[in-house]
């Protein structure tokens, strides 16, 4: 999707006031904060610079690209204001909670967000790590892409019949006829070789089989 017009404008004036927006959706409560000094209002709700229990945004790491059986994941660090607050966020029940990151610019005259924010991530809390030392306590957040869940066992559209039927009547009957649907996919990259295969010939080639095949030649 496109950048918003207005915003993508500002970005490219001369000295633009860029900021981050992060939402943590937890059980008992939203986390709505905004990096920085100030707040602005985003889809009807306010962020502000320091949530009232659980503190201020300190850092966001630069997302990382994973390979093979892992999703991309993302970094940050939270200031929290209490022991209580601390021990909420680290506790399993957050695990699995929403997280969304935007990206804007914020007009430096009305204090405004200036077209519409960039989603730039969007995923759920995995681990946390405590990080104590003398003069601060802080929270190392690791989060998950929303496509971790592809990974989780019977989770979204599973692509067999039974399954299909029962979402959109008996006579949706796409996978009728599949019977290879637990083959093992690889995230990123190409992965190891699971054998030939089979192939769909039409016109003048084909389509999967192995070695040497249209589809292989395709995508090298």
């Amino acid at each position: 999707m496109a950048m918003n017009a207005a915003l993508e404008a500002a970005l490219k004036s001369a000295a633009p006031l860029v900021c981050l927006l992060l939402q943590i959706e937890l059980p008992d409560h939203t986390i709505r904060i905004i990096d920085g000094v100030g707040q602005v209002v985003f889809n009807g709700h306010t962020f502000n610079s320091k949530d009232p229990i659980y503190g201020t945004l300190s850092a966001v790491e630069d997302t990382s690209e994973q390979i093979g059986v892992e999703a991309p994941k993302m970094r940050m660090v939270l200031l929290p204001e209490s022991e209580a607050a601390m021990a909420k966020l680290v506790h399993p029940t957050a695990q699995g909670s929403p997280v969304s990151l935007w990206f804007g610019a914020i007009d430096q005259i009305t204090g405004h967000l200036i077209g519409e924010p960039e989603l730039v991530f969007a995923g759920e809390l995995d681990t946390a790590d405590i990080d104590a030392s003398e003069e601060t306590t802080v929270i190392w957040f690791e989060v998950s892409s929303i496509w971790e869940r592809l990974f989780d066992d019977n989770e979204g559209h599973r692509w067999n019949d039974a399954f299909w039927t029962h979402l959109y009547g008996s006579n949706a009957r796409a996978f009728q006829h599949v019977t290879n649907a637990g083959k093992k996919l690889f995230w990123g990259y190409n992965g190891p070789s699971s054998g030939s295969g089979g192939s769909y010939g039409g016109g003048n080639g084909s389509i999967g089989g192995g070695p040497g095949s249209g589809f292989e030649q395709a995508v090298k």
